[in-house]
């Protein structure tokens, strides 16, 4: 991996996810690449990374599904009781969370969420902190959505790339999953989806991301 030196931004292939969600792994919990279990993202982002996690709504359409703060600053979420938006005063390591959007979905969106959250920590604070530069009195933050085109500059849309990516492989490392997975005895989408619900619900993890994780891993 290496780095735009002007701006700090990471430059990691696609190729790179998997050692970088490893690294990760090595890190802040690496019982998880030698014994099959689920990752304990939330403790992870608490209590390892230290981050401070918000459940509040962030947009009025809910397309923003999670939202992380790299320097002490204001920012706009919405307030559904009101039908307004508000600005707010946020400290760095805040991760903010729109219960709502999760809500749509499950605890498998959720964790998936908060590590999504948790590589933008993890790897992209230093391209963030550089914004002070450019616009010092701003809260610098990234914005998580729903639907990412068209919304971002091209430097971001490197860096939710990255962390779309990367995210899936922290909460499935690819030995152990892959060890559930043939223990299921799982080799068809259609065949098997019981046992795909099964291996969801082991990684605590949505079954749209188990079955991409599947075909990454030559399953199915």
């Amino acid at each position: 991996m290496s780095y735009n030196l002007n701006n700090l931004m990471p430059y990691i292939p696609a190729s790179d996810y998997e050692k970088v969600a490893t690294e990760f792994l090595e890190t802040y919990y690496p019982q998880a690449l030698s014994s099959p279990q689920p990752v304990p993202i939330l403790d992870i982002a608490k209590n390892e990374l230290k981050l401070d996690l918000k459940f509040i709504c962030l947009s009025e359409e809910l397309d923003i599904y999670g939202m992380t703060i790299f320097d002490d600053g204001v920012v706009e979420v919405y307030d559904p009781v009101k039908g307004l938006y508000d600005k707010k005063k946020y400290s760095r390591k805040t991760v903010l969370i729109d219960p709502d959007v999760v809500k749509k979905t499950n605890v498998g969106c959720l964790n998936n969420t908060i590590a999504h959250e948790c590589v933008h920590w993890y790897k992209h604070r230093m391209y963030y902190l550089m914004q002070r530069l450019v616009l010092p009195r701003h809260a610098k933050f990234c914005k998580c959505q729903v639907d990412q085109v068209g919304y971002f500059s091209n430097e971001e849309d490197i860096l939710e790339n990255q962390a779309v990516g990367i995210a899936p492989k922290i909460l499935m490392p690819k030995q152990m999953f892959v060890k559930v997975a043939e223990e299921l005895g799982i080799n068809d989408e259609q065949a098997n989806w019981r046992e795909i619900n099964r291996l969801a619900d082991f990684f605590k993890v949505s079954k749209q991301s188990t079955i991409i994780r599947l075909e990454e891993c030559n399953i199915i």
